[in-house]
This record gives structure tokens, C-alpha cells and sequence, in this order.
């Protein structure tokens, strides 16, 4: 812009005595001699002209004339690029499924039956994860093959959408729990018509034909069958370290749903050891809650496939049956979950350029 101007105030000085009409700057430029004496102070004009000459019409640069005094802006002379159509970012679709480790939180449990009308203190639930059906062993057994592998061990799968980071998903939990053996609680109520307010076995062992009235012979509280969360969230996906190796993604979430199940109770009939009372649920929604989630993935560099692990903190006030009456209790748990991503869908990835100028 310097060099422009010097270049004008030169050939202002010189107009009327030095300069002929209709000088033509291309010939200066290229230093053709002029009909008369020039006097020019180039601190690198003739270069940029000569560049932008080459580069553009001469149309868009000087009129028929080729007068200096034609000469158009450097914004006029250089045309702006044509725009680039944006299309942004799209959703996205990933496939999780993982193995889970849970551990489940005591929780004080109020139990309203004929026979039991009782709360217990503390009382507490046990995982049962059936690893055993990763072994090829137990695919072995009657009535045992390698697909159960998917369904008997604790698992979760979740589908979640994505775009522009954030994240919405709808993810299955098949969590499996029952009650813990060898509990000595406080129990406070009646129990087959006999009042109680003691510590006491919940499952009281054999020792003997010989009864204390008011005993606890709760044989089995399980929720295995068909059980499962439902929930549905949203998260946010960050990005903490990207490279020629992969990406490695931090995800926290929030969800909430229903816990339902079929659930099982037993216990030994008054005055007998060996005849039980007992009752399976029929397939219910058991209770409403959600839970907070934190997800850390490693993805392949195209993120068609990766690792990750997920802990996740949840809480459910459930109430289902218990023998010919009901149970109620608040049911928390933390889960760890290992397993693998899978990208389902991805557009952005088969997006093609704009064939537009």
C-alpha cells in the first residue's frame, strides 16, 4: 500500500510537464522507455502489479483506456473467494455394550405380608454375576450353550445419538441381585403373629428341630429373572487428547427410568423345615429412579470402533412382592462397566465436497 501511494505522488509531481496522456502502466512496468523522462519511486508497486496483472482480466483491473487514473482499489482488484456452502456437524449413532460389575448398597427393607409384616435394618444384597457362563466349560453342561453368555452375566447395552458433542441415549441394564447370606440384623415387627424388636438371622440355619417363635426363615429374596433398568439421558462429549493412535473421549451423563423385574421370595413354613411358602412375580415395573454416569472411551482413529469403561451411580425406590405381599425398600448401586463401542452410523464420515463455484 506504501509503494501504491509513493507511485501516486510521484506521477501527481510530474503530470502536466513529464508525463505523456494515456500512459500505459503495464509499459512502465515492464520498463518500456517512455517519450519523455520519468522520474519513478518503485519500493515493489511494479511487482505486486505485474503479479495481480496475471492473475486477473484486464477488464477487472483498468478500463479500454489504460489510464493511471483508472486504476481501482486493491479491494476492487483482487475478487473475494467464492463462499464455502457449510453443512455442519450430523447425528451420529454408536452401539455400547460392555459387562458389568455391580455392587449393591444396604438399604433398610419394610416387608407387609401375611406372615411377615417386619422392617429390617441395614439389610443387604449381593450380586449374582454368572460369570461362570464365560467359560467353555459351562457351555459343556445340559441345557447350557455359549449364547447365554450374552444374557446370564451381568450386562448393559446402550445406544446413544450425537451431534456437535452433545449426546442423548437409551441404555438396558440387566442387573442381578439377591439377598446375602449369614445376615444378622435388627428386625422389628411381627413375625407369624409373634413380636419382635431384636438382632436376629434373617435366614435362620438348620440347627435342629427346634423352634423359637418369632424366627426369621427368609430362604430366598431374588431379583434375576428378567430383571432390567430402562433409562434414557443425555451427556456431554469431550474430547481430551486426539492423535495419529486414536482419540481418547471423557463423557458424564445424567438419566433417569424404571427398574422392572420378576422377582422371587421363600420361606420356610411356620412349624416346618423342610416345606416352604414362596411366590414369583409376574413381570412388573418395580420401581422409578435414574442415575449419573461417567464414560472414558479410547476410538480407532476413524472411531468405527473402541474400549471403554463406565461407572455408574444409581438409585431406585422400588416395591414389588414378597410372598403374598409386598416389599419396599430403596435400592442403590454402583456398576463398572468394560466393554466395546461400535460407530453405526456415522454421515459426516460419507460427506461429499460441494460441487458448487
Amino acid at each position: 500500500m506504501v509503494s501504491f501511494f509513493t507511485l501516486l505522488l510521484s506521477l501527481s509531481a510530474f503530470a502536466q510537464t513529464q508525463t505523456p496522456t494515456g500512459t500505459d502502466l503495464d509499459s512502465i512496468c515492464r520498463e518500456a522507455a517512455p517519450s519523455q523522462p520519468w522520474i519513478v519511486i518503485d519500493d515493489g508497486f511494479c511487482e505486486v502489479w505485474l503479479e495481480t496483472r496475471a492473475k486477473i482480466t484486464a477488464e477487472n483491473i483498468l478500463p479500454a483506456t489504460g489510464k493511471l487514473n483508472a486504476v481501482p482499489s486493491c479491494a476492487e482488484a483482487i475478487p473475494s473467494p467464492s463462499p464455502v456452502k457449510a453443512t455442519g456437524d450430523k447425528w451420529k449413532v454408536r452401539l455400547y455394550a460392555s459387562h458389568s460389575f455391580t455392587t449393591y448398597f444396604n438399604s433398610d427393607l419394610k416387608i407387609d405380608s401375611s406372615r411377615y409384616q417386619v422392617s429390617i435394618q441395614d439389610y443387604e444384597w449381593a450380586e449374582r454375576s454368572s460369570r461362570e457362563f464365560f467359560s467353555p466349560e459351562t457351555w459343556k453342561k445340559e441345557g447350557n450353550n455359549p449364547f447365554q453368555m450374552i444374557d446370564e452375566p451381568t450386562n448393559t447395552f446402550t445406544v446413544s445419538i450425537e451431534k456437535n458433542g452433545t449426546e442423548f441415549f437409551l441404555s438396558a441394564f440387566h442387573p442381578k441381585y439377591l439377598q446375602k447370606d449369614g445376615q444378622i440384623k435388627q428386625m422389628t415387627g411381627t413375625i407369624d403373629g409373634v413380636a419382635i424388636d431384636r438382632m436376629q438371622a434373617v435366614n435362620t440355619p438348620f440347627y435342629g428341630y427346634v423352634h423359637t417363635p418369632g424366627e426369621s426363615k427368609i430362604v430366598q429374596n431374588r431379583c434375576t429373572h428378567k430383571q432390567m433398568e430402562f433409562t434414557v439421558g443425555a451427556g456431554k462429549r469431550f474430547t481430551l487428547a486426539s492423535g495419529k493412535a486414536g482419540s481418547l473421549v471423557y463423557t458424564p451423563s445424567i438419566a433417569t427410568g424404571v427398574m422392572a423385574g420378576a422377582c422371587v421370595t421363600q420361606a420356610v413354613k411356620q412349624g416346618e423345615w423342610w416345606e416352604f411358602d414362596g411366590n414369583t412375580d409376574r413381570m412388573q415395573i418395580q420401581g422409578f429412579g435414574g442415575n449419573v454416569t461417567n464414560r472414558l472411551e479410547f476410538n480407532s482413529p476413524n472411531e468405527r470402533f473402541g474400549l471403554f469403561y463406565e461407572n455408574k451411580l444409581g438409585l431406585y425406590h422400588m416395591k414389588h412382592g414378597f410372598m403374598d405381599g409386598t416389599q419396599e425398600y430403596n435400592l442403590g448401586f454402583m456398576g463398572n462397566s468394560v466393554g466395546m463401542k461400535f460407530m453405526i452410523h456415522n454421515p459426516n464420515r460419507k460427506r461429499a465436497p460441494s460441487s458448487e463455484p
